[in-house]
Order: C-alpha cells, then sequence, then structure tokens
C-alpha cells in the first residue's frame, strides 16, 4: 500500500465531503497519468518503475457530514511495479488503512468526546458503539503521544491537540508520523509498508 499526504495541505476540507477529498487526491492516479508518477517501490525500493494500472476493489468510506452518518462506496487504486510486480493499493490521508471510518469522521467522534459529550449522546450521533469509541480513545492517546513526545504529551490536553488537526500543516504532519512509526495515525494493523509520496 502507498500512502498520500497531500490532500489536507491544498483544501478548505471542512467544506468538502469525505468522498470529494478521496477523489480529488485520486486525480493524478488515471492511467493516462501514470507514466508521469514518480514513487518509489514500497516493497523492492525501485526509484522511478514504470507504474501501470492493475486494478481496483471497492470500499466503505463512511463520513459524518450534514449532521448525518454517511456512507460512501468507493474504488480504491491498485497499481502494479514494472520492477517487482507487487501491487500497490493508494490510499490518502482521509482514509485510515483497514479501517472504513474516514479519518475526519474519528477525529469528530474524539474531538465530541474530550468536550465532554455523554459517551450515549456521542454513540448515538455518530451511530458508533461504545466499544468502538473506547478503542479509538486508546489508539488515539497512544497515538497522541507518539506524535507530540512524552514531554509535551504532559503539557497539551486532548482537545487543544484535537483543534489543531487537520489544518494546513497536518498532511506533513501525517507523513512524518507515518515515516517514524510505520503506520497511519489512529491506524490499529500495522501492516502498511513504510513510504510516503509527500
Amino acid at each position: 500500500m502507498i500512502r498520500l499526504f497531500r490532500v489536507f495541505c491544498k483544501l478548505n476540507f471542512k467544506t468538502l465531503s469525505a468522498k470529494d477529498l478521496f477523489l480529488y487526491s485520486m486525480k493524478g492516479f488515471s492511467s493516462d497519468k501514470l507514466i508521469f508518477l514518480k514513487l518509489t517501490c514500497p516493497h523492492c525500493g525501485a526509484k522511478h518503475p514504470a507504474w501501470s494500472c492493475h486494478d481496483s476493489y471497492k470500499r466503505y468510506l463512511i463520513s459524518y457530514e450534514n449532521e448525518i452518518t454517511t456512507t460512501h462506496i468507493i474504488d480504491i487504486t491498485r497499481i502494479l511495479c514494472s520492477s517487482c510486480k507487487h501491487t500497490h493499493a493508494i490510499l490518502p490521508e482521509i482514509i485510515v488503512p483497514y479501517g472504513s471510518y474516514s479519518l475526519t469522521f474519528i477525529l469528530s467522534v474524539l474531538k465530541d468526546y474530550f468536550s465532554k459529550m455523554t459517551v450515549k449522546t456521542l454513540c448515538e450521533k455518530y451511530q458508533i458503539s461504545v466499544s468502538l469509541l473506547y478503542d479509538w480513545k486508546r489508539l488515539f492517546l497512544m497515538h497522541k503521544k507518539l506524535w507530540l513526545g512524552i514531554l509535551e504529551n504532559i503539557y497539551q490536553n486532548s482537545i487543544i491537540f484535537l483543534s489543531s488537526i487537520p489544518n494546513f500543516d497536518t498532511s506533513n504532519d501525517l507523513s512524518i508520523f507515518f515515516l517514524i512509526n510505520s503506520h497511519s495515525f489512529l491506524q490499529s494493523i500495522r501492516k502498511t509498508a513504510q513510504f510516503s509520496s509527500a
């Protein structure tokens, strides 16, 4: 899988849906643009292989838009490395690998949680289970420590930190987090290849 970190620095993400953010990120991966793609293969390390379209697969992308939980079906593009013949899914930063919920959805839930919304109200609003909320909280607190560093973590409460992301610097911050920790922010499974296109 190849992670892209560039959409938040270019767009006013608060006015766009998760699907719009995804589609904007994927503009550069149409079959006619792949020959110009300058990505290193995360599997074999080839600096500029000739990329070609391999296939795509559908997946859900759940977001919170206009005060309702919305489920989009999106097509994830897989590209083939000419050097090692491995295929890689292209995942923009709006997608948390191995999950259906968008990054902005999870951040919205956590902002409401740390703003002292009751668990019952929050779970009803976002249509999620209590166990999922607490899984995200645990993962967020762990990743917040990694993101900020142990000492800085002591001095910055969670709601201030959540209010600072996503913003215009977030794409770069997510990319650095990914490179240092070998997984994406709020990703619960560590299977992602170490690579960033930023």
